[in-house]
Parts: C-alpha cells; sequence; structure tokens
C-alpha cells in the first residue's frame, strides 16, 4: 500500500500535570494526603492520586517517556496499555493487532467513562495514525471497524474531522477499491505481508470507511473544503457506482438445482450450494456500500450551502444518470432524493442539473412501473421506451423490482420542481409519453398521499405554460411530437381518492384552473364556448363539489374562477350538515351572508 507520507513516530502532547499544592485528596477515591499518603502524579492523564490508585505502571513511547514502564492511575491504565502496544511496531504485527483488537472490545462496551478515555488519551489518533502507515489489511479492517463505531456517537464525530482522519479513510477507499489491480503492484515489489486476502474482508473495510462519511454527512459538519477539495463528495459519487467483479455462480445454480440423484453427487451440491450462497453474501455487501454512499451523497444535498459546489462538480457529467438507473433501489432512491434537493431553490442551475443523459434517467424511475393497461400495443411503445429512458436494449425489469415508492415519490417531486422553469419543464414535456407515465403513478401507488401530491403539484406546474395545454388535453388538431395525454381523468380520479387531502385537491384545483384559463383565452377569440365545457364537463362537476365542501380559501378561490368560466350562475357555498346548536347555525347564516355578499 503507498503511505500517505512517511513511517513518523507516533507522538502525542504530554498533559499538563496538576499542582501539588492545589489537591488535598486523591482523585480517584477521595483519601486526604499526609505524611503517610504521598501524592503520585499519573504519567498519562496529569492528575493527582494516592498510591494505590496509581500502583500500576506502563510504557509511554507515544508522551515521549520511552518504552520502559512508568506510573499510571487505574483509570487510564486500560487505555494507555492498549495504545502503546497498537503503535508498538518493534515487536511484530500481532502486537499491534492485540492493542487494536482490546481496543475495538472496549469500545463495544460502550461504557461513556472509556469512550471519554478513548477520545482524550490518544486512542483515536492511535487508529488515525495506524491507517494512515500500517500496511496490514488485518489492522485495517480492525481499525476502520472501529471509527464506524465512533462515528456513530454524536460527541464524537467533530473529533474524528479535527484529527484528520478524513485523508487516511479516502487514501484507504482508493487503495481496497482497486485492491486487486495494487496487489498485483505489491507482489511484483515484495511488498506483500500476508497471504490473500479474503473479498468479504476488503469489502467490509469499504463498508466501514463508507459509514463513516455517511455519519459524517448526515450530521451535517463536512465543510466546503472536506466535500470538494479534499474529495469526500467525487469519493462518494464512486461508491455509489461501485459494482466489483464478483465470480458468477450461474452454472453452479443450475447444478444445485438439478437434482443429482446419486450419493456421489450429493456432497458437490451442497458444496455449490455454499458458493452461491457466499456469493449472494458478497452482492449483500456491494449493495451497502453502494446504499450508504448514496444516503450520504443526498445528505450533503440537503444542505443549500452545498448544493452549488454539487452541482458545478458533476455539471457535464453523467454520474447522476447512472445512478438513477441504478439496479440498487436504495440507490435510485436517495439519487432521485438528492435531484429533488437541488431542483428545490436553484431555479439557474435546474436547466444544467437536467443537462445529458439526467432526463431521461429521472423519468426512468416512473416509466419502470408496472402499466395499467397493457395490451400488445403498449407492451411494444413500453419496450421502446424503456430502451430509451435505460439507454440499453437488453431491459430486465425484474432487476428494478420491487417497485420503490419512496423512489418514485422523490422522482415526482423532482419532476414537479423542475416544472417551475420554463427551460428545463420543455426538456421534460419533450420525453416520450411523459405525461402517460406520470398518470399511471397514482393509479400504480393508489395508497400513497405523499406520491399523489407530487404528482397533482407535478401536472399544476406543467400546466402552468399554454404550450402544453393542447398535449395535456390531447386536443391537439396536429401531430404532435410530445406525444399528447389527457390527464383530467387522473386530476379527478386523485380528487375523488379516499386518501385525498387538501394539500392535494389545491394543487388538482390549480392544474384544473391553469388548463381551463389557457382554453377560456382560446375560446375568447374564437368565440366558442362549447369546446370549454366539452373539455372540462367532468371537470367542472368536480369542482361545484369542491365549492360545496372546501374550506380552503385558495382552493375556493380558483375553484371559483373555474366555475365563472362555466358561463352558469355564482354559486353559493351550502350549508354545513349537523350545526345543531342554535349558536353554530348562527354563525353559519352569517358566514353564508359574508360569502353572498363577495360573490356579489
Amino acid at each position: 500500500m503507498q503511505q500517505l507520507d512517511d513511517r513518523q513516530t507516533f507522538l502525542l502532547p504530554r498533559p499538563v500535570w496538576v499542582n501539588d499544592i492545589d489537591v488535598a485528596h486523591c482523585t480517584s477515591c477521595n483519601a486526604t494526603f499526609g505524611p503517610l499518603r504521598r501524592r503520585h502524579h499519573c504519567r498519562h492523564c496529569g492528575n493527582i492520586f494516592c498510591h494505590d490508585c496509581s500502583s500500576k505502571s506502563v510504557p509511554l513511547p507515544q508522551l515521549g517517556y520511552g518504552y520502559k514502564p512508568v506510573r499510571v492511575c487505574k483509570g487510564c491504565f486500560e487505555v494507555a496499555y492498549l495504545v502503546t502496544y497498537a503503535i508498538d511496531d518493534d515487536h511484530g504485527l500481532s502486537t499491534q493487532i492485540h492493542g487494536t483488537r482490546g481496543l475495538l472490545e472496549l469500545i463495544e462496551k460502550d461504557n461513556e467513562h472509556d469512550l471519554q478515555n478513548v477520545v482524550m488519551y490518544g486512542g483515536i489518533d492511535a487508529l488515525i495514525w495506524l491507517c494512515r502507515s500500517s500496511t496490514s489489511v488485518q489492522i485495517h479492517h480492525l481499525t476502520t471497524t472501529i471509527l464506524a463505531i465512533l462515528a456513530e456517537k454524536e460527541s464524537i464525530r467533530p473529533v474524528i474531522i479535527t484529527k484528520w482522519a478524513l485523508p487516511p479513510l479516502l487514501h484507504l477507499i482508493e487503495f481496497y477499491v482497486y485492491y486487486e489491480i495494487n496487489s498485483r503492484k505489491k507482489k511484483k515489489t515484495g511488498l506483500v505481508e500476508e497471504d490473500e486476502t479474503p473479498q468479504e474482508v476488503i469489502l467490509e473495510i469499504i463498508i466501514n470507511c463508507t459509514h463513516v462519511f455517511y455519519q459524517l454527512s448526515r450530521a451535517g459538519i463536512l465543510s466546503q473544503a472536506n466535500i470538494i477539495d479534499d474529495g469526500v463528495l467525487y469519493t462518494l459519487l464512486t461508491l455509489a457506482a461501485y459494482d466489483p467483479a464478483v465470480e458468477q455462480h450461474h452454472r453452479l445454480e443450475e447444478e444445485s438445482t438439478g437434482g443429482a440423484s446419486s450419493e456421489e453427487g450429493n456432497e458437490p451440491q451442497a458444496e455449490n450450494q455454499v458458493k452461491v450462497a457466499e456469493t449472494e453474501q458478497l452482492r449483500e455487501r456491494i449493495r451497502i456500500i453502494q446504499s450508504l454512499a448514496a444516503k450520504a451523497v443526498s445528505s450533503i444535498s440537503a444542505l443549500v450551502a452545498n448544493q452549488p459546489n454539487v452541482i458545478e462538480l458533476i455539471r457535464g457529467t453523467d454520474k447522476f444518470a447512472y445512478l438513477l438507473r441504478s439496479t440498487n433501489s436504495e440507490v435510485r432512491k436517495y439519487m432521485a432524493k438528492t435531484i429533488a434537493y437541488l431542483s428545490l431553490r436553484n431555479d439557474k442551475y435546474k436547466s444544467a442539473l437536467l443537462g445529458g443523459d439526467v432526463a431521461r434517467a429521472l423519468v426512468s424511475i416512473i416509466a419502470l412501473l408496472p402499466q395499467t393497461d397493457d395490451d400488445d400495443d403498449d407492451r411494444q411503445q413500453r419496450k421502446d421506451d424503456l430502451a430509451y429512458y435505460l439507454s440499453r436494449n437488453d431491459v430486465d425489469e425484474e432487476q428494478y423490482n420491487p417497485v420503490n415508492p419512496s423512489a418514485v415519490s422523490h422522482a415526482c417531486c423532482a419532476l414537479a420542481n423542475f416544472a417551475t422553469n420554463h427551460e428545463s419543464q420543455s426538456t421534460l414535456i419533450s420525453q416520450p409519453h411523459l405525461l402517460k407515465y406520470i398518470c399511471n403513478v397514482p393509479a400504480t401507488l393508489p395508497g400513497h398521499t405523499e406520491v399523489h401530491r407530487h404528482v397533482a403539484r407535478c401536472l399544476a406546474n406543467f400546466a402552468l405554460y399554454g404550450e402544453n395545454t393542447a398535449v395535456m388535453l390531447n386536443y391537439a388538431e396536429t401531430e404532435d411530437t410530445r406525444h399528447p395525454y389527457n390527464i383530467t381523468p387522473t386530476l379527478l380520479a386523485m380528487g375523488q381518492s379516499a386518501n385525498v387531502t387538501p394539500d392535494i385537491q389545491r394543487h388538482i384545483v390549480r392544474a384544473i384552473d391553469n388548463l381551463s384559463s389557457q382554453v377560456f383565452i382560446q375560446c375568447i377569440l374564437v368565440s366558442d364556448g362549447e369546446q370549454w365545457r366539452s373539455l372540462f364537463k367532468d371537470a367542472h362537476e368536480f369542482i361545484l363539489r369542491i365549492l360545496e365542501e372546501s374550506e380552503d380559501s385558495d382552493t375556493l378561490k380558483r375553484a371559483q374562477s373555474i366555475h365563472d368560466k362555466s358561463g352558469n350562475e355564482p354559486r353559493r357555498k351550502s350549508k354545513k350538515k349537523n350545526k345543531k346548536s342554535r349558536h353554530g347555525s348562527l354563525q353559519h347564516e352569517e358566514s353564508q351572508q359574508q360569502n353572498g355578499a363577495l360573490e356579489a
């Protein structure tokens, strides 16, 4: 392994000794000092103890005391002993492994006092030094496991950053991602110290390092320099797409299911099944790496301060497009969530975000949903569309199953965000059968309220643009290359769903209002009101119900505007039912009078 720098001596600053005259009692047992009970300083922490509480001794080369044992207190002994062994590269690898494994066992006890001692007295420094200087895979496995556990502690996360742990962890990831290549280089130069390392150990080291970065990203404590200059974000994007060659066992699977009849065939069959299980475990570890990295990218992108730098880093690349098409459903989910974050407030960056292949990749998430109307023509059309959206001809839909509602929700949220920008919505609306795939979402996921809200918001935002009206109502007289599709039935189905919320209703009414306003203007120009009534007959009946039932002022205002375009008499909101008390009836009548005045 190529080291970050020379193997410098591991040295920590000595603690400041407490002044004798300031302490009258033992720090540990509180015994009073006097002529028969002397004061003794712990060389590890600098506090004062009696002889009984500081009778242990251990070498402290990390504090500059050399390898001669010196006095330490009982509280410091275990950490001091383990750190000394962990950094002892003069007595062989087994000594370092013993010390590092002892630190792991100590931390796994999850004792607050022990954790504090590890942080305060060089434990984390020793782990980082080992990551930087050791060439042992076993040491790397132990140290990264400990750092992954410590990264889950809120109070310790900032310490990991301030102790400069990120560069050596990034270096370890780079080394082990390309481990096979690096191993061949080590053999040529004679640097191989251990036997061939199992692939599961390599993957676990990468998992540990990725977990540390995920915890730091989730806590929001990575700086811009960490994210961009140190290469954290670039590394995470690489890991989200990490897919090393895992030995294939398709032939073994066939043999294991072939059903050997003789006893001689049973033993190889069992052995093959074990190998198949091991291969699946390796693949599961790879999926964990990909998912953790994608979650970390999403956490980084959630912070507004990070978003311009994230967008600039991926501008002109297909990194996001590749990850949005991943067969790992967790990666698709968190990358769609990342796009949703980045498209929320950054209007000037929206067209750049959809650059390259991102628009197609984003739509692929909803295009992969099962279709409700699926005849022979639709199946061929869907096959062609999936080949377009996934940029591959041999699409195996089973690779993308089962459906992940969260991924679909985030994708619809991102589409709704992009639809507020004219250039980006124009890019999206031109995608093959986009409206059909959007309208298929609520039919496929009928019980997901959040998905319905994003679909309604998305359609309402697309309806803001007059150029989309004919496409969204499917009444264009000429052939439109943007694949017209009538969205009205979908809007009404969502509005009449048992799971509808006031927020969903508001977006549905907004969509109908935007479309009806565009058509109303056209009808005025040609003096043809019948076209409006023909297009919005069913929608108008829904609007009448909204006027009767809704209590949201914005929804009522838009619904009244739609009703007024129909040319019918102004609609008054009817009395609420079940008004039993006289006081309630008087309030309702007063409200009706006020509504009548506003309508007049």
